[in-house]
């Protein structure tokens, strides 16, 4: 018992002087608290400059005092800061980096044949040891064995992400992916080109080629010696006359005609005319207006 008893005195000892360094406040005198207090009137007036904290920043003379005031037990100074108030870095988690991610394509190493030190008695992985093995017992050991020695586990790294980070979905993209795909598709139409020359040159070497040009011309009405430029010209337009997808007309390639539709989808809707709740009705079933939408405003219907 009094061994206890002289343990939790020095205890106790060692607790007063650990806070021997911290003061009390001291109680301000009536005077001073008058001063004070016309100090923070005039600072919230603007008529005062405002109090500065130990970073140099300015102190807003609206925050209450209960915000801006530091307990005593952390800066026996007292100096007003908000330094307590703002989240403190030690604390703050810290979240894997955009360009962490989770290793893909990871090379096989090559065996081993050699027992290291550390490793799993049982199959000699480094990754685990004999307790953690997944591996059948072996009657002997690879540590006495020296011999058929088992591949280290790949163990990927843990990541620490935040709210967007788990719902990002470019998260561990890699741009070089995209190159290669640019690169493959390139190489197919380089194919594409050379057999396509390849089959110009066979075409031409038969003579087919030529009776094909011969007849295109007769057709047209063309001499023999008409030029290969306009030829080629004609030849894409029929090629891509279909693909022309202008608003109220359709192009027939065959015919080279233009054939307008009944109604250009860029035009006003009837119902957006007038939108006096007034005016002509429009029935939405049968998109059918029976009256003038522009009687009784002074307006033409072909303006």
């Amino acid at each position: 018992m009094p061994e206890e008893t002289t343990e939790a005195t020095g205890q106790a000892t060692e607790g007063v002087v650990g806070l021997e360094g911290l003061e009390e406040p001291k109680k301000m005198t009536r005077e001073d608290w008058r001063k004070k207090k016309e100090l923070e009137e005039q600072r919230k007036l603007g008529n005062a400059p405002a109090e500065v904290d130990e970073e140099g920043k300015d102190i807003n003379p609206h925050i209450p005092q209960y915000i801006s005031s530091v307990p005593w037990y952390i800066d026996p100074s007292k100096r007003p800061t908000l330094k307590h108030q703002r989240p403190q870095e030690e604390k703050q988690r810290q979240y894997s980096n955009i360009v962490e991610w989770y290793r893909r394509g990871v090379q096989e190493k090559p065996l081993t044949t050699k027992f290291r030190k550390g490793a799993c008695e049982n199959c000699g992985a480094v990754t685990h040891n004999k307790k953690d093995c997944l591996e059948r017992p072996r009657k002997v050991g690879a540590k006495f064995t020296g011999t058929d020695m088992a591949p280290d586990e790949h163990s990927q790294i843990q990541l620490a992400l935040d709210y967007d980070g788990k719902r990002d979905r470019w998260n561990g993209y890699d741009p070089e992916d995209h190159m290669r795909i640019v690169e493959e598709y390139s190489k197919v139409d380089l194919a594409k080109r050379t057999l396509k020359a390849q089959k110009l040159q066979e075409e031409l070497a038969s003579g087919k080629l030529t009776d094909q040009a011969t007849s295109y011309r007769k057709n047209w009405g063309e001499d023999e010696h008409g030029t290969q430029e306009h030829n080629s010209e004609d030849e894409d337009e029929d090629k891509y006359a279909d693909d022309i997808d202008m608003p109220g007309q359709n192009f027939d390639s065959k015919r080279r005609i233009t054939v307008r539709n009944l109604r250009i989808r860029e035009d006003i809707a009837k119902y957006l005319r007038n939108l006096d709740p007034n005016s002509a009705y429009y029935d939405p079933k049968t998109r059918a207006m029976r009256e003038n939408p522009y009687a009784n405003t002074g307006m033409i219907p072909e303006e």
